[in-house]
C-alpha cells in the first residue's frame, strides 16, 4: 500500500513539474540574442542603495562607454540651453527634493560610475549631474512620454489571464534609441523589471515578480508644461516625481488594488494616465495635475466623445476618457486612435484574443499621422502578467526619421523576451495548472485515505 502511495505522490509530482515547464515556452519563436536589447540585471538584495547605483552605472557603462556624451548628445536636441537653464532654476530643486533618500543614493551610484562634469552646458561632449538628474525626471517635467494602451481580460483572452499592450511614444534621437536597455532588481522573494533606458533608474514601464504591469502615459498638450512645479503650487501636498513613484509601487505591491490606490494617494505635479494590470484586472489611474483622481475600468462611464462599449477590454491615449475628469480630449490624433481602437477591439467570448491578436492591434499602421504605431514609438510591447512573457519591439537605432530622428520602421515585429528576463524563482503566476493538480491530488488522497479506513475497519 506504501508503495502505491509513494508511486502517486511521485505522478502529482510529475504532473506539477511538467504544468509549470509548460508556462515557460514561449508562445512564438525567440529572436537571436544579439538582436535583443541588453539586459542589467543587479542582485540587490544585501546591497546598499548606493551598491545597487554603482553596479548598475558600471554594467551600463561596460555596455556603453561613451554613455556620458550620447545622453549629452540626445538632451541638446530635444532642449535648447535656455529651457534647460529655466529647468534648473524652477523645476528641477522640487523634484529632486520629493526623491526618497534611497533612490538619491542610488543616482549618486550611478553617477559615481560614470565621468560626470560640473557644468550644465549642453552639447559639449559631456554630462553633468544635473543633466543626469534632468533625465530621470524627463516626463515629470514636461518631456511627453505618450502613446497608446491596450488590455483585454483574462474571460476573453485564449492565454491563462490578460494580455496587456503599450506603446511608448517618445521625442528620441539615435542616441537615445541606442541606450534602449531593461533593468532588473532581483532580491530574495521579489524582483522589478524596469524597461527603457541604461543608467536611467525612474519607470516609464515596468512590471514586477507577481505581474504587476505599470505604464505611464502624459496627456499634457505642450511639450513643455506652462506653469509646472511653480511656487502657486506649493499650497498642496508636494508632488512626487512620478517615475520613482511607480518604481516604489512595483517594490512594494502585488495587486492592481493596492497599488492604484498608493499612485493616487502620492499625486502628481501634471497629468497622467498609468495603465495598471495584474493576473486578474486591468484599469486605468486618471489624474490631472490640480489634483484631480479617479480610477477608469473598461465599465466605466466615459466622455460622450469617447464612447466605450467594449466588453472586459479597455484603451488608453493621451488624454482622459471618464466623464467625472476634464474633457481634454482634443487633439485630432486622440480622437483618431481612440476610435481605432474601439473598431479593432472586438474580441467577445467566442472570439478570444490571443498574442497575435494585440500585437495585430499594438503594430496597427492605418492612418498616417495617427497610427496607433506611430513614426515617435521607441518602444511597443506585449506584456502576460500572469505567464510573466514580455513581447517588445524596440525602434532600430539607425532608421530613417523625421527632422529630430524619430524612429520609423513600417515592418516592425516583435522580440520576445521570457526567461531570460524574470528569474523563474522569482516569478509568481497564478498557475491554475499547478492548482489544479493539487486539489486533483488531494482529492484522491482523500478518497484513498478513505478506502484505507475502510478497509481496516472490514478486516
Amino acid at each position: 500500500m506504501l508503495r502505491l502511495f509513494f508511486c502517486f505522490l511521485f505522478f502529482i509530482s510529475c504532473e506539477i513539474s511538467q504544468a509549470t515547464n509548460n508556462n515557460l515556452v514561449p508562445v512564438s519563436a525567440t529572436v537571436p540574442t544579439s538582436d535583443k536589447i541588453p539586459i542589467i540585471r543587479v542582485v540587490a538584495e544585501h546591497l546598499a542603495p548606493l551598491d545597487i547605483g554603482l553596479e548598475i552605472g558600471s554594467q551600463s557603462k561596460n555596455l556603453f562607454p561613451d554613455i556620458e556624451s550620447r545622453y549629452d548628445r540626445y538632451l541638446m536636441t530635444i532642449l535648447s540651453q535656455l529651457g534647460f537653464d529655466d529647468i534648473l532654476s524652477n523645476r528641477l530643486p522640487k523634484l529632486r527634493n520629493s526623491i526618497e533618500p534611497g533612490y538619491q543614493k542610488e543616482l549618486e551610484g550611478i553617477a559615481s560610475s560614470w565621468s560626470l562634469i560640473h557644468d550644465n552646458k549642453l552639447g559639449d561632449g559631456f554630462l553633468s549631474w544635473d543633466e543626469y538628474w534632468l533625465l530621470n525626471l524627463l516626463p515629470d517635467i514636461g518631456l511627453a512620454s505618450s502613446g497608446v494602451g491596450f488590455g483585454v481580460l483574462g474571460q476573453l483572452t485564449s492565454e491563462s489571464g490578460p494580455i496587456v499592450g503599450r506603446n511608448l511614444n517618445l521625442k528620441s534621437t539615435p542616441e537615445l534609441r541606442s541606450l534602449q536597455a531593461i533593468t532588473v532588481y532581483e532580491y530574495d522573494d521579489n524582483a522589478v523589471v524596469n524597461i527603457g533606458f541604461a543608467g536611467i533608474v525612474s519607470v516609464l514601464t515596468g512590471f514586477n515578480e507577481s505581474g504587476l504591469y505599470i505604464a505611464h502615459f502624459n496627456v499634457a498638450f505642450s511639450p513643455f508644461y506652462q506653469n509646472a512645479y511653480r511656487e502657486e503650487k506649493s499650497t498642496r501636498e508636494a508632488v512626487k516625481a512620478h517615475g520613482f513613484v511607480l518604481r516604489r509601487a512595483l517594490e512594494t505591491y502585488a495587486s492592481t488594488r493596492q497599488a492604484t490606490r498608493f499612485i493616487a494617494k502620492m499625486g502628481t505635479g501634471i497629468g497622467s494616465n498609468t495603465l495598471i494590470a495584474d493576473n486578474k484586472n486591468i484599469q486605468v489611474l486618471e489624474q490631472s495635475g490640480s489634483g484631480k483622481v479617479a480610477v477608469r475600468r473598461w465599465s466605466s462611464r466615459t466622455h460622450p466623445g469617447k464612447l466605450w462599449d467594449r466588453e472586459s477590454q479597455i484603451a488608453v491615449v493621451d488624454c482622459f476618457a471618464l466623464i467625472t475628469m476634464p474633457n481634454n480630449c482634443r487633439r485630432a490624433k486622440d480622437s483618431y486612435r481612440w476610435d481605432r481602437l474601439r473598431s479593432l477591439a472586438g474580441f467577445t467570448s467566442t472570439k478570444k484574443a490571443g498574442v497575435q491578436d494585440v500585437a495585430h492591434i499594438m503594430l496597427d499602421n492605418s492612418n498616417k499621422y495617427y497610427e496607433i504605431l506611430a513614426e515617435n514609438t521607441i518602444q511597443s510591447m506585449i506584456y502576460l502578467p500572469d505567464s510573466g512573457y514580455l513581447y517588445l519591439y524596440s525602434a532600430p537605432v539607425n532608421s530613417t526619421g523625421d527632422s529630430v530622428g524619430n524612429a520609423v520602421n513600417h515592418h516592425p515585429s516583435y522580440q520576445v523576451y521570457f526567461k531570460d528576463v524574470m528569474p523563474p524563482k522569482l516569478h509568481k503566476p497564478s498557475n491554475k495548472a499547478s492548482y489544479f493538480w493539487w486539489i486533483t491530488g488531494l482529492v484522491l488522497l482523500l478518497m484513498l485515505s478513505l478506502w484505507w479506513i475502510r478497509r481496516s475497519i472490514v478486516r
